[in-house]
């Protein structure tokens, strides 16, 4: 589990315990209330008992007031608790975790290099070796097929990487089953340089859907 799901259970948890003790006080207060009544109502001619029931109806006024600074305080923090708990949340569904930034970054990395290696093809003294690039490539493009986006995620957020996942899963399948002559194609390689474009618009979609530093991806190639 991860840190912000500890987050998350902790002061949700702690938020409904403190609404606990806040009804609770509420209750108190509510009692000292009626008591505090019952003495205001009380009628003596006797000194010494007005004398007392003045001292009670003091004490429990400071009661009252006591349990009221409670019940506010644990409104408060039971407000400030649950604030926390569902921003926690919501930052869990608007960012990307820590297996779906990897994924991007990767992808991100692996679709360039994609590019590169296909437009090499055209070049004899390195088209060898860009074929057996490409072979590497395609393999580590189909791991994506193993990806699935963070359930956590808007579904919206979901979607988008879902889709992304497939796109390039599909493209190193793909890639992996096309013979050389095929990729030596010279439209085949136009035809696969548009697929993996058409990738990268849902890649861009998704690093401005969760705001993720472009540039950082650049240096990371």
């Amino acid at each position: 589990m991860l840190l912000l799901d500890w987050v998350f259970i902790a002061t949700l948890s702690s938020a409904i315990l403190f609404a606990l003790f806040s009804l609770f006080w509420l209750f108190r207060l509510f009692q000292t209330r009626q008591h505090l009544g019952e003495l205001s109502h009380v009628k003596t001619k006797n000194a010494r008992k007005r004398k007392k029931i003045r001292r009670k109806i003091k004490k429990t006024t400071v009661k009252r007031k006591k349990q009221r600074r409670n019940v506010i305080a644990c409104l408060v923090l039971a407000l400030c608790l649950c604030a926390t708990a569902f921003y926690s949340r919501y930052y869990q569904a608007t960012n990307l975790g820590e297996r779906d930034s990897d994924g991007i970054v990767q992808g991100y990395y692996l679709l360039n290099e994609t590019i590169n290696q296909i437009n090499r093809l055209s070049e004899n003294n390195n088209s060898e070796k860009a074929e057996n690039n490409l072979r590497e490539l395609a393999a580590k493009l189909s791991s994506f097929g193993m990806r699935g986006a963070d359930g956590r995620l808007t579904t919206e957020g979901q979607r988008l990487l879902s889709r992304y996942y497939n796109q390039v899963k599909e493209l190193g399948l793909n890639l992996n089953n096309q013979s050389s002559e095929m990729i030596e194609n010279p439209q085949t390689r136009e035809e696969y340089i548009q697929v993996i474009q058409k990738t990268q618009v849902t890649q861009k979609k998704i690093i401005d859907y969760f705001k993720v530093n472009e540039q950082a991806l650049q240096q990371k190639k």
